[in-house]
């Protein structure tokens, strides 16, 4: 797999946002020598008390703001070190940087690793307002404060207390960003979920990661005005408690460590950077894994697995999302194996993750989230369609199709639209399906004549934003959607007929981040989820009379996170299918039927560097299979059999 320079740039708020939230993929990514940026916006300094939250005695101890401020960033700076050397107490470089005129940061560098650097903007969080209230990071964003002053920290190269506006932070960001030159950039959730076990309006998230993310996509827009065009990626953060863990053990236990240094649980008795009387956060107490959202890694936007297809011409088609733009790539022939692009189309900012649909060889349909600042009322987020041109090559322009909570008079409402799943029947007819705001299921269709209909609730409850949509051989289509304890099937009795919920779907608990379901002949469903907590890959195939089993078949994998791709493999069974995903260092894992139709079973091998989202898998013109991944480099890399066959191998990485 041939890469160039990989850069990646994270914009959190808090110094332990990447560690909780963003961990593994940051330590890969470290380990992998990757060329590593992190921007913490605030200082974090909350109440100023360094002592365990479930410390009875904890409310006589004073604030020192500047001094938790200055141990929390000395135990992000342990966990780096960690992370990247071993050595929790390698040195660090020291240095005031100015962002833009009137705003200056410290940056750190790691010594003798210049390409690890932490840059602290200090955003003061509780300085006093002429009102009489704290500054929030909120406010500055929406306007209600003018500026927001810093807090310096003990030994800050940056002394002076600084008073920056709304658009000294976004300049600062988009600073960072044209001299990182990220091919990746991380950040939070900029329209997290509220909590859906409560009756009135609970926002499931903390209002700075929100915010962080908000200022993150501002500077982004400016980023790309200038002509790049990173892959973004964005991480949930609270919410994950609500959902199927999607770390196993050994991926949690890691975490733990990095955030046990982080919280100073194994730090000397002085600190060896000498900047603090308390290394590390020990607000976290004596146990890291007290805090259940550390168990998930999970995307805001579920990445699906169906952006790999055969088009117009017989030429492969690869759909992706750069900077907010629709991007894509084609083979220059049937079965070439040579490829030209990304084509980065379209104005607007589109959500990472798309749903790719269409007829058999013909043009792809593709339905995104499009979010849009609009002045006088916020942010909003709707459902968008646009339609490839016959020829395979150009879009038409991006159509909306509003969002099923579109006219609520509460826009909280429509910006938790889910990610799309979308299907062209044979007859033509689309159907787009998305999560609402109270967790169930809406479908939207277009008809022959293309009259869409109104947004329809079917049903549901407490279900994932990550289903997937599949047309059987009879010519209807399915939904699965993973729940909170279970997989969700809607289905079709006829074609174009309304959609029906099946009760007699029971599986094991899904991990959040993904679901894939192939037809698998003989008018039968094969579904392919990872299971909560172990990330093992689980196999549920429909019996031939239309009943599903009572327990799915294990296939192993490498852990990891994400939706699992799977071909069907004529002749073959659940396990003998071809099935990728993305493993447990962040590269991509892939199992191959054997040359033997009598060797059952999946025979997992890794393979590449660092890819971001998830796999896709397709066959080409001449019937051989191809797998397609982003890398965090930002290219499009694919492998292709080196025959039809099914047992035949696959042939060299491409980039």
């Amino acid at each position: 797999m041939t890469t160039t320079t990989r850069s990646i740039l994270h914009i959190v708020a808090h110094q332990d946002d990447d560690l909780y939230f963003m961990n593994p993929d940051l330590v890969r990514s470290l380990q992998d020598g990757d060329r590593i940026t992190t921007v913490i916006l605030t200082a974090g300094e909350g109440d100023g008390i360094n002592v365990d939250t479930d410390e009875p005695q904890r409310r006589a101890v004073p604030p020192d703001f500047a001094r938790y401020s200055t141990e929390r960033g000395c135990g992000l700076r342990s966990a780096y070190a960690r992370m990247a050397t071993g050595d929790r107490d390698h040195p660090w470089r020291r240095e005031p940087v100015d962002l833009v005129p009137g705003f200056a940061a410290e940056r750190f560098t790691l010594v003798d690793h210049d390409s690890v650097c932490l840059y602290f903007l200090q955003l003061h969080q509780g300085a006093p307002t002429e009102r009489g209230t704290r500054t929030r990071l909120h406010e500055l964003w929406e306007g209600a404060l003018r500026t927001q002053p810093t807090l310096p920290v003990h030994g800050c190269t940056v002394g002076e207390v600084q008073h920056i506006t709304r658009e000294q932070v976004i300049a600062a960001l988009t600073a960072l960003l044209g001299h990182a030159r990220p091919s990746t950039v991380r950040t939070m959730d900029p329209d997290p979920e509220h909590d859906g076990g409560r009756s009135e309006f609970v926002c499931s998230d903390h209002v700075d990661h929100t915010t962080a993310a908000q200022f993150a996509l501002a500077a982004l827009t400016r980023h790309r005005e200038a002509g790049h065009t990173p892959v973004v990626e964005h991480y949930r953060a609270y919410a994950n408690r609500f959902w199927g863990y999607n770390l196993d053990s050994a991926a949690v236990t890691e975490k733990g460590e990095y955030l046990a240094t982080y919280g100073g649980l194994d730090a000397p008795t002085v600190c060896p950077h000498g900047t603090c009387q308390t290394c590390g956060d020990r607000q976290l107490g004596p146990n890291p894994y007290r805090s259940t959202h550390m168990r998930s890694a999970a995307y805001r936007y579920s990445p699906t697995t169906d952006w790999l297809r055969l088009g117009p011409g017989g030429r492969l088609n690869a759909f992706g999302v750069l900077a907010g733009r629709l991007a894509f790539w084609t083979e220059t022939g049937p079965a070439s194996g040579e490829w030209k692009g990304p084509f980065v189309l379209g104005d607007g900012w589109i959500a990472p993750t798309l749903a790719v649909t269409g007829l058999p060889g013909g043009p792809a349909e593709l339905v995104a989230l499009r979010r849009q600042n609009v002045v006088g009322s916020g942010v909003t987020v709707d459902v968008v369609h646009t339609v490839q041109d016959p020829g395979g090559n150009g879009f038409s322009g991006w159509q909306t199709l509003e969002n099923p909570d579109w006219a609520h008079g509460d826009g909280r409402r429509q910006r938790e639209v889910g990610v799309p799943s979308a299907a062209v029947d044979a007859a033509g007819r689309l159907y787009v399906f998305v999560r609402t705001f109270d967790q169930g299921i809406a479908v939207r269709r277009r008809d022959t004549d293309g009259t869409w209909s109104p947004w329809e609730a079917i049903g549901g409850s407490f279900v994932q934003d990550a289903g997937t949509a599949l047309v059987t051989e009879r010519g209807t289509v399915e939904l699965y959607v993973p729940g909170k304890n279970t997989v969700w099937r809607w289905h079709q009795a006829e074609p174009g007929g309304p959609f029906l919920l099946d009760e007699t779907l029971q599986t094991g608990r899904p991990a959040t981040g993904g679901i894939t379901a192939v037809d698998s002949g003989g008018g039968r469903t094969c579904l392919y989820f990872r299971e909560a907590g172990t990330q093992q890959v689980m196999a549920y195939r429909q019996h031939a009379d239309g009943r599903w089993p009572g327990s799915g078949a294990g296939l192993g994998g490498h852990g990891g996170t994400g939706a699992v791709a799977a071909l069907w493999a004529p002749e073959r069974g659940a396990r003998e299918a071809f099935l990728a995903h993305r493993g447990s260092r962040g590269r991509l894992v892939v199992s191959l039927p054997d040359r033997d139709k009598n060797v059952s079973g999946t025979h997992w091998n890794e393979s590449g560097e660092m890819v971001a989202h998830a796999p896709a898998l397709a066959y080409d013109a001449a019937g051989a299979l191809v797998v397609a991944v982003i890398g965090t480099d930002g290219q499009l890399h694919v492998r292709r059999q080196l025959s039809p066959a099914v047992g035949s191998p696959l042939g060299p990485w491409l980039a």
